[in-house]
Formats: C-alpha cells, sequence, structure tokens
C-alpha cells in the first residue's frame, strides 16, 4: 500500500543534504526557497527517517535514509519516490540502488553513488563525482571538477568548464564542450567530443575517438581497433605524431606552416593497432 511522509525545514541558506533510497526515485530541486522540503510517496515512505543533522554551526544538514528491506538479507527494499525542494546552491550526496536521480537547477558540490539507476544534472558549480554500475548519466553543465565512471552506462555532459575525468567499460561518452582538460577511458564503447578548446587524452578498447572542432591545445589518443576521426578549425595549426601497426592515416587538411608566435596551434598523438587517424577541416 503506498504511503505518503511530508517533512520541512526552516533553511534561509544552502543545505547539505544527504539521501539514500535503493528503488523508485530521487528528485531534488534547488531553487530561492527559504525551505526546505521532502514528500516521499510509495511503499513504507512512513518509516523514512527524515531528520536534521546540524549542530548549530556551519550549513544545515538534512539525511533522508530508506528503511532497510523487510524479510533480510533476500528480503525486498521499498519503492518510493523522495521529492526535495532545497535552495540553491546546496550541496548533494545520494546513495541508490536501482533509484533514478534527477537534480534540477544550481548546485554546488554533487555527488552520487548508484547501482543501475539513472542520473541526470542540471548546473553544478561545485565538483561532482558520479558513480554507476550500468545506469547512464545526462548532464548538462559541469562547472567545477568532475569525475565519473560507470560500468556499463552512458555518458552525455553537454558541457564542461574544467577538468573532466570519464571511465566507463562499455558504455558510449559525448561530452559537448571542453573549456579545459578532459580524460575518456573506454572498453568498447565510442568516445566524442563536440568542441575542444583544452587538452583531451582519450583511451579505449576497440571503440571509435571522435573530435567534432578542435581550436588548440594537445589531442593524446590510444586505441586498438577503433579509429579516431578529429576535425581542425579553418587556419589552425597542426603537429602529429600518429603510430599505428596496420591502420593508416588520412589527412584532408591544408598545409598552413609553422605558427606564428603566439599563435595557437593543435598537437595530435595518436597510437593504434589496426584503427585508422583521420584529420579534417571542420
Amino acid at each position: 500500500m503506498s504511503q505518503h511522509l511530508d517533512r520541512s525545514f526552516d533553511t534561509p541558506g544552502p543545505i547539505d543534504l544527504y539521501v539514500e533510497n535503493a528503488r523508485g526515485l530521487v528528485d531534488i530541486t534547488a531553487t530561492s526557497t527559504t525551505e526546505t522540503t521532502v514528500r516521499i510517496t510509495g511503499e513504507r515512505a512512513e518509516e523514512y527517517d527524515v531528520r536534521d543533522l546540524s549542530e548549530g554551526h556551519g550549513p544545515r544538514r538534512i539525511a533522508i535514509i530508506a528503511p532497510p528491506r523487510s524479510g533480510g538479507f533476500f528480503g525486498k527494499d521499498p519503492r518510493a519516490e523522495v521529492v526535495v525542494e532545497v535552495p540553491v546552491a546546496s550541496r548533494v550526496d545520494a546513495k541508490v540502488g536501482s533509484s533514478d536521480v534527477r537534480l534540477h537547477g544550481r548546485f554546488d558540490d554533487t555527488r552520487v553513488d548508484a547501482g543501475s539507476g539513472d542520473v541526470s544534472l542540471d548546473v553544478v558549480d561545485g565538483d561532482t563525482v558520479v558513480q554507476s554500475g550500468s545506469g547512464d548519466l545526462v548532464a548538462e553543465h559541469l562547472v567545477g571538477e568532475a569525475q565519473v565512471k560507470t560500468g556499463s552506462g552512458d555518458v552525455l555532459v553537454r558541457r564542461a568548464d574544467s577538468s573532466l575525468v570519464v571511465t566507463t567499460g562499455s558504455g558510449d561518452v559525448r561530452v559537448g564542450v571542453v573549456g579545459d582538460e578532459v580524460a575518456i577511458k573506454t572498453g568498447s564503447g565510442d568516445a566524442q567530443v563536440g568542441t575542444l578548446d583544452g587538452e583531451a587524452v582519450f583511451t579505449t578498447g576497440s571503440g571509435d575517438l571522435v573530435v567534432g572542432e578542435a581550436a588548440s591545445g594537445r589531442v593524446t589518443a590510444r586505441t586498438a581497433s577503433g579509429d579516431v576521426r578529429i576535425g581542425v578549425r579553418a587556419g589552425t595549426p597542426v603537429w602529429t605524431d600518429v603510430r599505428t601497426a596496420s591502420g593508416r592515416l588520412s589527412s584532408s587538411l591544408p598545409s598552413t606552416g609553422e605558427p606564428a608566435p603566439d599563435q595557437p596551434y593543435l598537437e595530435v598523438r595518436a597510437t593504434t593497432a589496426s584503427g585508422d587517424v583521420t584529420l579534417h577541416q571542420s
């Protein structure tokens, strides 16, 4: 039988929020509110432990913890939706099993540990750490440093302003705009960066590595059987060091000569076993 639990806390400033939920949904919205509200709907909702852990100094600390599974180790975790509204710039630490996690609005430091649930983030101004077994991640804008690790989930980051490290076993990785450094390591998944103006390090077993447009910086790619394709902004000088056992190098870039003093240029280092390396003008 479905149950409901509602709690609210006076929080005039950003808070630290900790959430545990095995099955269902964790939905957190950051707004200009001065009150943190919690609404839990689903199985055994009234048994959730919702409390203020603050000790009278520093930011408010609110915890939401699901009840233990019924029937012992081989029992079933309750399934519920946890919907929370917090002040803008709050910090979030969520631990879930198959529960999805959705964050709307702007947050500070954010950490999510998920088993198989999907994770979606709007804007994280602080640092981001996401670990997932098989769930997917979609992030709109990561301002601070970010680390993402998944087993088989796909990763989509539309914009990363600071360093971004992504590791996945078989999932695909797509990053729209990179403003600093990005390192992507996959087993069999493809890796793609839309626009690069920094340093990128790609490592993959059989996946393809693609950069839509690189204006400057350095691209380092290592792959066994995957192909490497890099688009270069028109007029950008390129220095290459490509090594391949049985693949081939193909370039349609016009000759630009040596870069002028202080002129941005692109450095490409690629090592493949059987994959091809292609450079083209974007």
